[in-house]
């Protein structure tokens, strides 16, 4: 009985919630004349950094900073509003093999991929979007030869402001699911002898230290003003799990 009420509310935010623009800044360079270490992300809005003004305050710019110190780094963004595991794939398909300055290219050390949320709030089955994951990380294992695939969880959607409930209930729970199912098919990637290729799921470590507030008064506060894309500070964190990864790899 709650299809339709979940219906109206999915098409009421879809027409209510603010359209932010993608942030400026640099999306493709180097930090050094002689990098050791090359980084591709690829995804969707948060992956390109949506909820703030410049790339310098967004994943990749937070990425690069806390590595600078350490190495030198070349970097490259491929992501955009609306992309699905889908759509991405498409693109990939599209480019590799080809004079692109991203996916053209022959080789990333680590990979990062934020995909599933646009997938999520469609009408693609958890099944069906497993399949087009694993054809992604078979491709890109494939292509780059990358040492480090880091995927990055589906975000509690659960939490979200902009949601109203039960539409927050309902897509709180199948995000659950679909990370249920991604964290099985990332331990099934890594037995396979053909993908020396590294995979590990990275989730957001959102948790609340101020108990004198609620959970989703604490997301208010930490999200874009959007209340569905990411913040400055969850951008941070984000960044830090992934430096944190990279050095883990790096030194073992």
């Amino acid at each position: 009985m709650l299809a339709p009420v979940l219906l109206l509310q999915g098409l009421k935010v879809r027409r209510t919630t603010p359209k932010l623009p993608e942030p400026e800044g640099e999306r493709i360079g180097q930090t050094g004349p002689n990098p050791t270490l090359s980084l591709l992300i690829l995804g969707d809005s948060a992956a390109v950094g949506v909820g703030v003004s410049n790339q310098q305050h967004a994943l990749l710019g937070q990425v690069v900073e806390q590595l600078s110190p350490q190495l030198e780094l070349s970097y490259a963004l491929f992501a955009k509003t609306g992309s699905t595991t889908s759509t991405t794939l498409h693109a990939l398909h599209e480019h590799i093999n080809t004079e692109h300055p991203i996916l053209g290219q022959k080789h990333y050390d680590v990979i990062v991929t934020s995909l599933g949320v646009n997938d999520i709030t469609s009408s693609v089955s958890c099944e069906k979007w497993l399949q087009q994951q694993k054809e992604l990380f078979e491709l890109i294992a494939k292509q780059y030869q990358p040492k480090l695939i880091l995927v990055t969880a589906l975000p509690p959607l659960g939490l979200f402001p902009a949601l109203p409930h039960p539409l927050r209930w309902s897509l709180g729970q199948r995000a659950n699911q679909f990370n249920r199912q991604l964290q099985q098919l990332l331990i099934k990637l890594n037995q396979q002898v053909d993908l020396p290729t590294d995979f590990r799921l990275i989730k957001l470590p959102l948790e609340n230290p101020q108990p004198d507030i609620t959970m989703l008064e604490f997301m208010r506060q930490v999200m874009a003003t959007d209340g569905f894309h990411p913040g400055a500070p969850i951008y941070s964190a984000w960044a830090n799990l992934v430096v944190e990864q990279i050095q883990d790899k790096e030194s073992a």
